[in-house]
């Protein structure tokens, strides 16, 4: 079976990168995407997060696990197609630059709200509430700066590999 084949029996389906989907799992009411599929070399793998099983996902779909190997041996040239494409790494360090000005901007508006509560006249559930929001706040800058790293290391290492690309 080719991977397109499966994909069509799927509702949902959502590329992922080279060879990786995500599509609505058929053995259970499934409302967002928990099935993983990726295409190998000579098989094609299926996970459920939710804890379905491949045979429970397979047996869904009216197939067998035999359907997930290819059905004949890829060629090189078609091994070459399923190999990973090098990422961008630029560009995943921009989206990584983006979810941490989310979380420090989200963090900044809580605290900066919090800072001129008084806090008299609510009650302990309502303080209660206040005191995780403050807390999700901080952790929000924690992340923010965890995110700023890891975005700083991708550039370093996307320089790093254009340096090493010219040199060769």
């Amino acid at each position: 079976m080719r991977v397109q084949d499966l994909l069509d029996r799927l509702e949902g389906v959502r590329p992922r990168g080279a060879g990786k989907w995500s599509a609505r799992c058929p053995a259970h009411q499934d409302n967002g995407p928990s099935l993983s599929i990726a295409e190998r070399m000579d098989r094609i793998l299926v996970h459920c997060f939710a804890g379905c099983t491949p045979e429970a996902i397979i047996t869904a779909l009216g197939l067998g696990l035999r359907d997930l190997f290819m059905d004949a041996p890829l060629s090189q040239r078609q091994r070459a197609t399923l190999l990973p494409q090098t990422l961008d790494l630029t560009a995943i360090a921009f989206q990584f630059d983006l979810a941490a000005l989310d979380r420090r901007l989200r963090a900044e508006q809580v605290l900066t709200a919090v800072a001129a509560f008084t806090g008299e006249g609510i009650e302990d559930s309502q303080r209660n509430r206040l005191v995780k929001a403050v807390v999700r706040a901080y952790r929000d800058r924690e992340r923010a700066e965890l995110f700023e790293g890891v975005a700083d290391a991708l550039r370093v290492m996307a320089y790093e590999e254009r340096i090493a690309r010219h040199a060769a």
